[in-house]
């Protein structure tokens, strides 16, 4: 959303479509002219491509899935100014009928320019760290309880 004085200006907007096993990236500058055309990156080549490819005046949006915040501890090191996109409400407002890698790119670049990525807050790694505890807690009592599982230990 718009922040008046806090507009992100950048020589280039960079996007980050992550997937499980890739990430999809492709950059734009101001004049939505294609700086970085989009292309595949595999997970475990990104920290590479990221350091080689991203520079500190880029502006980057990445839409926030399971594994977002290893990619955003990549990422912000490198760049000016790092966004994590609310993933359900660039849906509403792209409202795609047809749904590319590609296009998902391009409608990520187009509201980084545009300045109106809808963001969520990004927690500091204290707080990822104990949320991470908590979910693996909540998934080994989750196995314990289910009855097949539960059956085996008791014998």
């Amino acid at each position: 959303m718009k922040r008046g004085s806090k507009a992100i200006h950048a020589l280039r907007y960079v996007a980050l479509d992550i997937h499980k096993e890739y990430v999809m990236v492709g950059g734009m500058d101001e004049e939505q002219e294609w700086v970085l055309r989009s292309r595949r990156v595999e997970m475990d080549r990104f920290r590479a491509w990221a350091e080689d490819n991203l520079r500190e005046g880029d502006a980057v949006v990445l839409e926030a899935t399971t594994n977002v915040w290893d990619i955003y501890d990549v990422v912000a090191p490198l760049v000016g100014r790092v966004l994590v996109a609310h993933a359900t409400a660039v849906r509403q407002i792209a409202e795609a009928r047809v749904k590319t890698e590609r296009q998902d790119i391009e409608r990520l670049l187009r509201l980084l320019i545009s300045d109106i990525v809808p963001e969520v807050w990004v927690p500091p790694v204290a707080v990822r760290e104990l949320r991470g505890l908590i979910s693996y807690r909540w998934r080994l009592v989750k196995m314990s309880t289910t009855p097949a599982l539960a059956a085996q230990v008791q014998s």
